[in-house]
């Protein structure tokens, strides 16, 4: 900081000296009171995966919310939408917002920016304290050369006092509304390793054709040239591929079905290959499931929906077990079509024969 002239009993930096009637920390009565307590100061956010039917409904369940806790909507796109909410009303915002489908992911932080504030507080506090006597320095200068320092002074003391109240204020702002993100039927990303990498590639592949609203990305020639796993499909269907372990059919309104057999390692139970099913589907196809229950006889069923491009299909996931094999049954297509025939899908899928 430049000097200005002693004339006027000022040289810049002594702003920040303890002014003479400043109590005294080793007087007789330092330390002889706790200091008081501090408030702490955090700020939330979180994140959340949501599974849904409809993404535009869901959508607006959750600027609802943020309304009905006393906040809104701070921006949003086709997949997203991130909300702000008194903190107070932090956890039962992330409570409601929870309700409106499957929770694939969530994450919640805490970030304490107490000394962070205080440390602001005593920098804005000293700043003033330059900026009180550098004005009143100012009213006593005679010289020019030394006014023009003093201005300079003033100028950037003013500064650096708009510099930290602004983040003060960004900062007691993200205190007082927490942020919560929430991104809607975003598979769970193929980099992380926990549980999303199986070793079950067939699992893994549950699911292919309602993302890709086919089978393959070029259908299979018709060819029957095996009978494959046996089953009735619905009358409306054909079947135009068969092999010794697979079989798909076709409906004249682009419902489809697949239906094929993989060994069972290890003889696996039921119970753990529907509840890794369910849960391939849930994380990596953004499938919200609408009905899920054991058929007997070794079965399971797993019902669900989801969008795509826009439009919303219907999915049916029917698992068989023997000993030795499973066999998936899958069914899928714009729910226009697909929900007329839930029933008679689920009769076909009865009617499989190990």
């Amino acid at each position: 900081m430049s000097a200005v002239g002693a004339e006027n009993g000022f040289v810049a930096g002594d702003a920040l000296a303890p002014q003479a009637n400043a109590p005294s920390e080793s007087g007789p009565d330092a330390g002889s009171q706790e200091a008081p307590q501090v408030a702490r100061q955090v700020i939330y956010s979180a994140g959340l995966r949501l599974v849904v039917v409809s993404t535009a409904a869901a959508q607006a369940s959750v600027k609802e919310i943020a309304v009905a806790c006393g906040g809104w909507m701070s921006e949003s796109d086709a997949r997203s939408i991130t909300i702000r909410v008194p903190a107070a009303q932090f956890d039962a915002a992330l409570e409601r917002i929870a309700l409106l489908g499957e929770v694939a992911d969530r994450n919640v932080r805490a970030q304490d920016v107490t000394e962070q504030m205080l440390e602001l507080d005593i920098r804005l506090e000293n700043a003033k304290r330059m900026r009180e006597r550098l004005l009143a320095h100012l009213e006593k200068s005679t010289k020019v050369e030394d006014t023009l320092r003093i201005e300079a002074e003033l100028g950037r003391v003013t500064l650096e006092i708009e510099s930290i109240e602004g983040k003060l204020r960004l900062l007691r702002s993200q205190v007082a509304m927490s942020t919560i993100r929430v991104d809607f039927n975003r598979p769970q990303p193929a980099t992380r390793d926990d549980g999303g990498n199986l070793p079950f590639q067939w699992v893994s592949r549950l699911g292919d054709g309602l993302v890709a609203g086919s089978v393959e990305s070029r259908p299979r020639q018709p060819r029957i040239f095996s009978s494959g796993p046996r089953f009735t499909p619905p009358p409306q269907f054909v079947r135009y591929y068969s092999s010794d372990d697979l079989v798909e059919a076709l409906s004249a309104d682009g419902v489809r079905i697949k239906l094929q057999r993989v060994d069972n390692f290890d003889k696996g139970a039921l119970e753990f290959w529907s509840k890794l099913a369910r849960t391939s589907l849930v994380q990596t196809r953004s499938l919200a499931v609408t009905d899920e229950r054991a058929l007997g006889g070794d079965r399971a069923l797993v019902r669900g929906k989801r969008e795509v491009a826009g439009v919303a299909n219907g999915y049916l996931l029917v698992l068989a077990r023997t000993k030795d094999d499973v066999y998936t049954f899958e069914a899928w297509g714009p729910e226009a079509s697909f929900a007329p025939l839930a029933e008679a899908l689920e009769k076909s899928a009865l009617s499989l024969k190990p």
